[in-house]
């Protein structure tokens, strides 16, 4: 119960210092990097790479508890930084996912936390493949940081309930960091997360699950990303995020699937224009039905 109840305070802390260093980033970045907001009338001018604030609070807080696992959210921070500045094509970006995996996957072999070279290779293909998916499921205020802070919340319910409390502790904390950003990206968003936002949530997240042993739960909580990806690569194979095409926004301020590649969220469109607000709440919402089955299923396991 001590070490529940500490995690609950550095759990807030995490969160007041993510929501600080947010509204830091959104007067220093609006000058060095930012982008423009597609699904508006407006061409709103919004600065990027808010990502670094929960990377930062991370970095500053998991130490406490366990630096180890500190390992994949710097590693993939890292490539998401290179990302944002530098754009690098696919093929490039999963290379680089994959060997810093190989790499997080050999200090946890080093330092005693897995055991055969099966996990070293399992966390090499889970930050590759979920970093991936966490990148993709994107392009809306607050869906990607939301479905972060759903997906590592329900994922910490059920590490706590299996008695994974140190995992499950690392990831209240990290939740509540990304908790900070959201209250500055959700709509209308006055930061965006950039790479350095999205690629870490991935990489964290199935780097707990393959040490900890829980990663079916982790996969169904995860299904979201899974069906995004699978409606994005069945319709349209690979490709850059650079290369999609916006969704079209009308004058009564409902946006309208136009064609094109399909996604999670085009696929909803595609049945009913609805406001973008409208649109992230109800993939929050399916994220949220996801967890809760992830609880139910770790609970036979």
């Amino acid at each position: 119960m001590m070490l529940i109840a500490i995690s609950g305070v550095i759990a807030v802390i995490s969160f007041v210092f993510s929501l600080s260093f947010s509204y830091f980033l959104i007067k220093k970045m609006i000058n060095f990097k930012y982008g423009f907001d597609l699904h508006k009338k407006d061409k709103i001018k919004v600065p990027e790479m808010g990502g670094l604030s929960p990377l930062f609070t991370n970095s500053l807080l998991i130490p406490f508890l366990a630096p180890i696992f500190l390992t994949p959210i710097i590693s993939s921070g890292i490539i998401g930084i290179i990302d944002d500045i530098a754009k690098l094509s696919p093929k490039e970006k999963l290379m680089l996912l994959f060997i810093s995996g190989l790499f997080v996957g050999g200090v946890f072999y080093e330092y005693g936390e897995i055991n055969s070279l099966s996990y070293i290779i399992g966390i090499a293909v889970g930050i590759t493949i979920f970093s991936n998916l966490t990148n993709m499921l994107a392009g809306f205020n607050g869906l990607e940081i939301g479905m972060g802070v759903i997906s590592s919340i329900f994922f910490s319910l059920i590490l706590f309930l299996k008695g994974h409390i140190l995992e499950g502790m690392l990831c209240l904390i990290f939740s509540c960091s990304y908790l900070g950003l959201l209250v500055f990206n959700k709509y209308p968003a006055k930061v965006f997360p950039g790479d350095v936002g999205t690629l870490p949530i991935g990489a964290f997240l199935s780097t707990i699950a393959i040490v900890s042993n829980e990663v079916v739960p982790f996969i169904v909580i995860m299904l979201p990303y899974l069906l995004d990806a699978s409606l994005k690569y069945y319709s349209a194979g690979v490709m850059s995020r650079d290369e999609h095409k916006p969704t079209t926004l009308g004058e009564d301020g409902r946006l309208y699937y136009a064609g094109g590649y399909l996604s999670l969220p085009r696929f909803i469109l595609k049945y009913k224009p609805i406001k973008e607000p409208e649109l992230v709440l109800i993939i929050w919402i399916v994220g949220i039905i996801c967890g809760i089955f992830g609880i139910l299923v770790s609970m036979f396991l």
